[in-house]
């Protein structure tokens, strides 16, 4: 199962989690959330994460979700991401979240694929003219 980390900026991450656990009705495995402080230093930040990292991947590795690229969080992440065991996506909306917790049991490339399939696909607009979402 893929490790799933979190890291954004002050407490958007647990929001976000427990937008998830209201969902799905429990906590999913493997997610963490990590906050970044305003003053955060991006090199100190991910020498502190390497052993979570090594705890989070149980040999499926980890997928990283940050809020904003380049910025603070997004740093820290680029800092950690290793050849094919660890990866990062920045963006990170609750759809990402959602697809990405319902389908850590797949290789993670193809977890990727779901991830961002899932976070563009949610982005529409709704009308009011039409009543729908486009």
């Amino acid at each position: 199962m893929i490790g799933i980390l979190i890291i954004a900026h002050e407490q958007l991450g647990a929001s976000l989690i427990d937008c998830v656990i209201h969902i799905l009705g429990e906590r999913p495995p493997l997610l963490l959330n990590y906050i970044v402080s305003p003053a955060a230093d991006p090199d100190t930040e991910a020498i502190k994460l390497q052993a979570v990292l090594k705890q989070m991947d149980q040999g499926d590795g980890v997928l990283i979700l940050t809020d904003v690229l380049g910025a603070t969080p997004a740093n820290i992440a680029y800092k950690l991401i290793q050849s094919e065991q660890v990866e990062c996506l920045a963006g990170l909306n609750l759809p990402m979240l959602l697809r990405a917790v319902q389908y850590q049991h797949i290789p993670l490339l193809q977890l990727i694929d779901k991830v961002l399939t899932g976070g563009r696909e949610s982005i529409l607009q709704i009308s009011q003219e039409t009543g729908n979402a486009n």
